[in-house]
């Protein structure tokens, strides 16, 4: 059987390598050191350009919320300018309620005294009308009762106080059979 033989391996040396292919390996490294480098930068514009959509997004979002916020600004700020303008109005207001009390307070006792001492002469002088009248139509019953039974009306006593207008009507028998009737002179007039 024949044997086979085992290939020869070639060595290479430096010396031996060809001048263009030294050059030809030194394009290759070259050239994949360069895509790597074109891959790289691809990605980073790639995510500058994503970094720059989102910047302004949010620019135009931060931009919204920054207008809404300028307009609640303005708003909170008319409401602060009306609640003080009101928050004064109820201050001066509150200050003249307190004057007015302190004012009706000093009034109260001299009032309350006036009051009290209209109501007691009021309340006296009721009282001695009331009793001018009971009086009045003690002597009017019993002037009544002397006509119903035929007698002669007794003149009627003065009344105590003089300041009462008391109207005293003597009528005769004789005045009330002329008339023709039973009424006294009061009841037709």
């Amino acid at each position: 059987m024949p044997t086979k033989k085992k290939p020869v391996k070639r060595k290479t040396t430096a010396k031996k390598k060809n001048p263009a292919l030294k050059q030809l390996e030194g394009l290759r490294k070259t050239v994949k050191q360069l895509r790597v480098k074109l891959e790289r930068e691809t990605r980073a514009r790639k995510i500058e350009a994503r970094v720059k959509s989102e910047a302004q997004k949010a620019r135009a979002q931060l931009g919204s919320q920054i207008a809404a916020l300028r307009d609640q600004g303005r708003k909170l700020a008319s409401d602060l300018k009306s609640a003080l303008g009101d928050s004064r109005n109820r201050d001066a207001a509150r200050q003249q309620a307190v004057a007015k009390i302190a004012e009706l307070k000093a009034e109260y006792p001299k009032k309350s005294n006036e009051l009290r001492s209209e109501l007691s002469r009021t309340t006296s002088e009721l009282a001695r009308k009331s009793e001018e009248l009971r009086k009045l139509a003690g002597e009017t019953a019993q002037r009544a009762v002397g006509i119903i039974r035929g007698e002669e009306p007794q003149a009627a006593p003065e009344a105590p106080m003089g300041g009462s207008s008391q109207i005293q009507h003597e009528v005769s028998r004789q005045e009330i059979e002329d008339r023709g009737d039973d009424k006294e002179p009061d009841e037709e007039q």
